[in-house]
């Protein structure tokens, strides 16, 4: 169950940041628009904000970190690794 609790809390966040990012872009465009224009707008440029940092952490890391955090974001488990 916390596992679902931890899930529910992890969208809530997400929305209220996607919320927060679209009231943004609507203000900027003189509160003129379509919302769900917004809303799309606001999840794609999260979206690539995190991707940002996730490819930066990575790229900044030194090489075993990287090895480690590129295997963990493919999905990799370390006994998988040491197999190969």
């Amino acid at each position: 169950m916390s596992d679902t609790v931890s899930a529910a809390a992890i969208a809530t966040s997400q929305d209220e940041r996607i919320r927060q990012r679209a009231y943004e872009i609507w203000e900027n465009e003189g509160r003129t628009g379509n919302p769900e224009d917004h809303w799309f707008r606001a999840e794609r440029e999260l979206a690539d904000q995190g991707q940002e940092r996730s490819d930066a952490t990575v790229e900044n890391a030194l090489p075993a970190a990287a090895v480690e955090a590129g295997s963990t974001a493919a999905g990799e488990t370390s006994d998988e690794r040491m197999a190969e």
